[in-house]
């Protein structure tokens, strides 16, 4: 079992992580994790990504996604306001 010091980082208090620890767990250098308490037991894990449309569709054109899946899904004709031009 691995220990850590809880220590002093501006007004806040800090865990360092043994490498040993942070190898097992796959944690990076700058990557963010969720913290919780549980019946006086700290709870860590890694946080799920969260990302932005413009991430998400970065390095394609509108045109060329639309292209990609124009047959992805078949929904049946458009029918009353949902009618597309």
């Amino acid at each position: 079992m691995s220990r850590a010091t809880v220590g002093k980082w501006g007004k806040n208090l800090a865990i360092r992580f043994p490498s040993e620890i942070a190898k097992a767990a796959g944690l990076t250098d700058g990557e963010c994790v969720e913290i919780k308490t549980r019946n006086g037991e700290v709870i860590i894990r890694r946080t799920v990504p969260r990302f932005t449309v413009e991430e998400l569709f970065r390095g394609k054109s509108p045109k060329r996604w639309r292209a990609k899946y124009a047959g992805a899904f078949d929904w049946g004709p458009d029918v009353g306001r949902e009618m597309v031009e």
